[in-house]
């Protein structure tokens, strides 16, 4: 079954997820780094596409730049603090924004508390600055318990 997309520059959506994603990018948007990864994903050289997830799996797949995500999927950080669907959506962006050849080599690199070196810098870079910039938690670790919510800003 083939889904009905729509392209955002060189990012391509689901049509029927196009207001939940709108609502993410208007809300991640506050935030300058946020918004410098969906303007570097729309402007890649590289064709990106997210996939609207409905079973809890936030994830980027890089053999096929495409990210999964759920937009009623909160989290529940370590420490007991809460992200949006719409911050998870962030930390994939800046996945899918790092070039294939540096996703590779900090992916590579394992880190306690973090899988990876990637997961690393992406929780503590963006995901971090995004969080204070929107009054939501910060992780000190790449771990949470994931809950249902209304809506992709929800927490």
């Amino acid at each position: 079954m083939r889904t009905s997309t729509i392209a955002y520059g060189s990012l391509r959506i689901p049509l029927s997820g196009q207001r939940q994603i709108d609502e993410a990018f208007a809300y991640l948007s506050r935030d300058r780094v946020e918004r410098s990864l969906i303007e570097r994903l729309e402007h890649s050289p590289v064709q990106h596409r997210i996939v609207i997830d409905h079973r809890h799996d936030d994830s980027y797949r890089p053999w096929t730049h495409t990210i999964r995500w759920d937009p009623t999927s909160a989290m529940r950080t370590t420490d007991g603090g809460r992200q949006s669907p719409a911050l998870g959506l962030g930390h994939e962006l800046d996945h899918a924004a790092e070039s294939d050849r540096d996703y590779d080599r900090f992916a590579s690199i394992e880190l306690p508390g973090y899988d990876s070196a990637e997961e690393w810098r992406v929780v503590t870079g963006s995901e971090r600055h995004a969080a204070r910039t929107l009054h939501e938690s910060t992780r000190d670790d790449h771990r949470g318990t994931v809950y249902r919510v209304g809506g992709p800003t929800e927490r």
